[in-house]
């Protein structure tokens, strides 16, 4: 089973591409509904010999806009059966906008000015092509779940869920203990954890797919970006260390007394090459809450902080 990769460029600077992989006539990760990305993604195909009328199946690893929006195309055009994780498929059927409205109603409860909230309103990408997931709701998907198989090139790939950076994240598992992990795994970057709601622990759910994926002892991991991993267990392992410092970190603020979330992010040492909140674009400002409090929460449900009002916004204390 050969995997082919597509390099289908993005409009988000930071990551510059997505990865999109070929295996037979299914194909992963189509990329995101920008015309650009489309000219790649057409482009690789031809390359690879195969026209796109000739898929038969996309598998979507996760429902981020970068990774799933040009499914809609690439179904309209194929016809192919359509594939992504329950978890996710509840959210696009439940309102992409309405998922990130949840996330942002928690960062105004936690103390993030109303300004800044609407200012990532506006700028979001997922809520800039919301049109694009409500077209994707009415299509026929298929949920994948833990242990299921799906036919890739002539050969069964096993679906593993690894929630966590989304709530319905999966992970293809291939002959020759291979692994595609779309964005749960990446090299010399780590991949966001966002909350949307004050009940869940999604870092909590990221550190045990971490963990799993350190278990497995996969030969090669294929990433939603940058090169493939040839060590998967390692940078599991890495990456489990840096939000074991980062809770440290989050930590030792509130030994100097209780925080209001939104000044936890602002506090955190990110690291970025930019010098001051003020200079976060908001879809960074976006990522940054959103860590800090999917890390409040872990400290949360491990019974070290607690929330407190501080007049009126969500804060936290060490317990």
């Amino acid at each position: 089973m050969d995997v082919a990769r597509i390099r289908v460029r993005l409009p988000i600077k930071s990551l510059g591409w997505v990865n999109s992989y070929l295996i037979g006539s299914a194909l992963i990760d189509p990329g995101m509904a920008w015309g650009r990305s489309l000219l790649d993604l057409s482009r690789g195909l031809a390359e690879a010999g195969v026209s796109p009328c000739s898929l038969e199946s996309v598998v979507v690893t996760h429902f981020h806009v970068d990774h799933s929006t040009a499914s809609t195309m690439v179904y309209y055009i194929s016809g192919a059966r359509l594939y992504i994780g329950e978890g996710d498929l509840k959210v696009i059927r439940g309102g992409v906008e309405e998922y990130i409205g949840s996330a942002l109603q928690l960062y105004q409860e936690a103390g993030m000015p109303k300004e800044e909230v609407e200012e990532i309103r506006m700028s979001h990408p997922a809520l800039r092509l919301r049109d694009v997931y409500e077209e994707a709701a009415s299509l026929d998907w298929r949920p994948l779940q833990e242990g299921d198989t799906i036919d890739l090139g002539g050969a069964r790939a096993e679906v593993l869920e690894a929630p966590g950076h989304t709530p319905g994240h999966i992970l293809l598992k291939l002959p020759g203990e291979r692994l595609i992990v779309g964005d749960t795994l990446l090299p010399g970057i780590t991949p966001h954890v966002t909350i949307h709601n004050w009940r869940d622990d999604p870092l909590g759910w990221y550190m045990e797919s971490l963990s799993r994926i350190a278990g497995i002892g996969a030969s090669v991991a294929y990433p939603g970006h940058r090169d493939p991993i040839q060590d998967p267990a390692g940078r599991a392992r890495e990456i489990l260390e840096h939000h074991k410092s980062r809770l440290a970190e989050v930590l030792g603020l509130l030994r100097e007394g209780p925080l209001a979330g939104y000044d936890v992010a602002r506090r955190i040492k990110w690291r970025t090459r930019y010098s001051s909140w003020e200079e976060y674009p908001a879809p960074e400002r976006f990522f940054a809450m959103g860590e800090a409090l999917a890390h409040i929460r872990r400290l949360e449900v491990e019974g070290l902080v607690e929330e407190v009002d501080l007049g009126g916004v969500k804060g936290w204390r060490l317990a």
